[in-house]
């Protein structure tokens, strides 16, 4: 286009300088048709006539008839021929304006076509997001109550585990030959060390499930962050770009004839 522009540039140049000269020749030969009507007008008793002595000699710079009709005739055919070369460019820059108004539309087409692609391809992205979000914060919410729960067991066992070790205390006061590692010592022995081990079990199990809970939270943020990005992004494109998109020039504006 650039080069079209250029010799449309040159040519309008060319165009003018054309005009010019046929407006010269036109303009010179309207003075000279005035002058020769007024020549034709003057007679004998016609004002304004006098004696010229010399005026009939041969001037070398006046033109000959033959000279007069090339000069002349020289002018129309180089502006017929300009304007046969205008024509001929305007026609190839109509070409070209087509041409390149149909290639906008194919491009903003296609572009369009990339737009709701993605559009698509960001809002299932989303709705998936979303998804996995509804997912970890059920849980978050089911490793809580776990927690809770976990704790509470613990807690639970603090008193049976306190009664046991409490008992086996107050039985380490018997007397003499009576502090006998009896039946009951060995069962309460056996009680204690179950209770901390299930209470270790559980003090595990809590540990596993609030790191599990910390996991939980960074995907909720993660998500979340995501989903931030993604909705941004479908505003920008769906909003911003495809709303800047709705219309688009007619075949006659892009080849700059409205």
């Amino acid at each position: 286009m650039r080069r079209h522009l250029d010799r449309a540039i040159a040519q309008l140049a060319a165009n003018r300088g054309a005009q010019h000269e046929l407006e010269k020749d036109a303009s010179d030969k309207v003075s000279a048709f005035r002058i020769d009507d007024r020549c034709h007008q003057l007679r004998n008793k016609s004002d304004g006539i006098s004696y010229h002595r010399g005026v009939e000699r041969n001037d070398p710079s006046l033109s000959l008839p033959e000279t007069w009709c090339r000069f002349t005739d020289s002018n129309i055919l180089h502006s017929q021929s300009e304007r046969a070369t205008s024509h001929k460019l305007r026609d190839e820059i109509e070409i070209l304006l087509n041409a390149t108004s149909t290639q906008m539309w194919n491009q903003f087409n296609t572009v369009n076509v990339a737009f709701t692609n993605r559009l698509s391809e960001t809002a299932d992205t989303k709705n998936s997001l979303q998804t996995h979000l509804a997912k970890t914060l059920q849980e978050i919410f089911q490793t809580e109550m776990l927690i809770e729960s976990l704790r509470k067991a613990i807690r639970d066992k603090e008193n049976p585990l306190k009664v046991a070790q409490t008992r086996l205390e107050e039985r380490t006061r018997r007397p003499n030959m009576e502090l006998c590692r009896d039946n009951p010592h060995h069962r309460l022995v056996g009680e204690v060390r179950e209770i901390e081990d299930t209470i270790q079990k559980l003090r595990d199990r809590l540990a596993e499930a609030e790191s599990a809970l910390q996991m939980l939270v960074k995907t909720k943020v993660t998500l979340e962050h995501d989903l931030s990005v993604k909705a941004n992004s479908l505003f920008l494109d769906q909003e911003k770009c495809m709303g800047m998109r709705r219309t688009f020039p007619s075949t006659p504006r892009l080849v700059g004839y409205t």
